[in-house]
C-alpha cells in the first residue's frame, strides 16, 4: 500500500512540476513583458508640457504711466530757478510754465511747446540797454523738437521781469547768441536754420533790439549758406557778419560784411574764386524784414538776390 502510495505521489509530483514550471515561467515573462512595454511607452510620449498659468509675461505686466513733471506753481519764475529746474528735469512738460509767463498759444502751438521739453538748457548774461542791471537769456534746446527757446529776463534774480521770449527753428544746430556793439548800443543776435535740402544748408540771424522793458527785432540777413556743387557745378559758400546797426528815421540800418567763396568738385579745400562786399540792409522796426539800400551797398538787387541767396 505504502509503495503504491509512493508511486501516485511520484507520478503526480512529476506531472506538477512541469506544469508549475512552465506557469512561473510565462508569469514571469508576462511581468517583464508589462514591464518592457510600460517603459517604452513612456519613452515615446512627448516630455509634459509647461504652462504659463503661474507666470506673468511681459504683455500681461502692468505698464507703469510716466508722470511727466511740470514747473512747479510755487517756484518763482526766475532764470536760475527755470534753469535748475530744466537741468533736473530734462523731459518735463513747460506748458504750465509757458502758461504763468505768458507766452501765447499761438506761440506755443506753432513751436510744439506743449510737449516734453526732452531738453538742454545755458544760461547766458549780457548787458543789452543803457542801465546798471543785466539781463539774463535762457536758452532751451530742443533737438529733437527742432527749436530752440529763450527767455530773456532782467534784473536781479528776487523780483526778476520777463522781457519776452525768441523761438527759432533749429533743424541744423545754429550758433550760441552772441552781442555786437555798434552806435553805442549792444545788440542781441540769434540764430535759426534758414533752409535745408540736399547739399544746402543755411542759417540766418535776426538783430534784436532789447531796451525799454521789450524784446524785438530789427533786421535779419543771411549768416552762412553752403551749396554742394557737383562736377559740373561748383560749390558756394559765404558767410555775412554784422558791422554796424543803428536805429535812423525809425527804421534800423545794418551793414554786413559778407566773404563768397567759390570752390571746385575735385579740390574742394582750394577756392578759384572769392570775393568780400558789404551791404546795407534796412530793417522794419515792426516785424524786423529787412530790404536791400541799393544806393549804399556794394553788392547790387540782382546779385543779392540770386548769389547772396540760396536755390
Amino acid at each position: 500500500m505504502s509503495t503504491l502510495a509512493r508511486s501516485a505521489a511520484a507520478s503526480i509530483l512529476r506531472f506538477v512540476q512541469p506544469n508549475f514550471t512552465r506557469i512561473a515561467v510565462a508569469v514571469a515573462s508576462l511581468i517583464v513583458g508589462v514591464f518592457i512595454g510600460s517603459v517604452h511607452r513612456r519613452a515615446q510620449q512627448p516630455p509634459p508640457t509647461q504652462t504659463n498659468t503661474s507666470i506673468i509675461s511681459a504683455e500681461s505686466q502692468p505698464i507703469a504711466t510716466q508722470v511727466e513733471e511740470t514747473y512747479p506753481a510755487d517756484l518763482p519764475l526766475a532764470p536760475q530757478q527755470i534753469f535748475y529746474f530744466l537741468e533736473e528735469h530734462p523731459k518735463a512738460n513747460l506748458k504750465n510754465l509757458w502758461q504763468r509767463l505768458g507766452i501765447t498759444t499761438d506761440s506755443a502751438a506753432a513751436f510744439g511747446l506743449d510737449n516734453a521739453c526732452d531738453c538742454e538748457v545755458n544760461l547766458f548774461q549780457y548787458n543789452l540797454d543803457d542801465d546798471v542791471e543785466s539781463e539774463k537769456v535762457l536758452q532751451i534746446k530742443r533737438t529733437f523738437a527742432q527749436t530752440y527757446t529763450y527767455l530773456i529776463f532782467k534784473g536781479p534774480e528776487t523780483k526778476p521781469k520777463f522781457l519776452g521770449n525768441i523761438d527759432v527753428y533749429a533743424k541744423y544746430p545754429p550758433a550760441d547768441p552772441v552781442v555786437f556793439l555798434s552806435d553805442g548800443r549792444a545788440w542781441l543776435v540769434v540764430q535759426q536754420t534758414a533752409g535745408t535740402g540736399s547739399g544746402l544748408a543755411a542759417w540766418a540771424d535776426t538783430v534784436y533790439e532789447v531796451a525799454g522793458g521789450r524784446v524785438r527785432p530789427v533786421a535779419s540777413y543771411l549768416a552762412r549758406v553752403r551749396e554742394s556743387g557737383d562736377p559740373t557745378t561748383p560749390t558756394k559758400e559765404f558767410v555775412g557778419r554784422p558791422v554796424s546797426c543803428q536805429i535812423q528815421n525809425g527804421h534800423a540800418v545794418l551793414t554786413v560784411a559778407y566773404t563768397l567763396k567759390y570752390t571746385g568738385y575735385s579740390q574742394p579745400d582750394v577756392p578759384f574764386s572769392t570775393s568780400r562786399k558789404n551791404a546795407v540792409l534796412i530793417g522794419s522796426l515792426e516785424d524786423g524784414s529787412t530790404t536791400l539800400d541799393a544806393a549804399h551797398s556794394e553788392i547790387s538787387p540782382y546779385e543779392f538776390k540770386t548769389v547772396y541767396s540760396f536755390d
